[in-house]
């Protein structure tokens, strides 16, 4: 090898790996580049880079199945801890919304247009809409008759 292949390899191996080539020094990447040259040296490297990706397939595998199962277990402790939570809680509601319970215990059942002229709303719209978010937090249940619904108290 000449002296001018040499300074090309230098040059060449110094882009390519930057800083790396102070750590190992030049000569020991030269030394190593011309072992590559051996095919007997390849196939073992080879053997071994295949044998690391199995291994680290393995890992990645193992990680994955723990990872499902951390999911699985978080999101079976969420439904649990929000059982309890519901058990737990006390919710205390705005004003208004106990005082349209409270008049629905005193009438038994009541439509969107009682509500709204008991309540002054401006139309019935807000008052179904207010009606139809307390049936959806559990405090009323809604029954139809005909072409009227009526809410009571659960």
């Amino acid at each position: 090898m000449t002296q001018n292949d040499n300074i090309t390899k230098q040059i060449f191996l110094e882009k390519l790996l930057k800083q790396d080539t102070k750590e190992l020094g030049l000569n020991d990447l030269i030394q190593i580049q011309e072992k590559f040259n051996d095919p007997l040296i390849l196939s073992v490297i080879l053997h071994q880079l295949l044998e690391e990706r199995k291994r680290t397939n393995e890992i990645l595998k193992d990680l994955y199945e723990k990872y499902d199962s951390l999911q699985f277990s978080i999101k079976n402790s969420k439904e649990f801890s929000n059982l309890n939570q519901d058990q737990d809680t006390i919710n205390i509601l705005p004003e208004i919304d106990d005082k349209i319970i409270s008049f629905i215990r005193a009438n038994q059942k009541v439509d969107a247009e009682q509500v709204q002229e008991a309540f002054n709303y401006k139309g019935s719209n807000a008052a179904s809409q207010r009606l139809n978010r307390l049936v959806k937090e559990g405090y009323l249940r809604k029954v139809q008759a005909g072409r009227k619904v009526y809410f009571i108290v659960k």
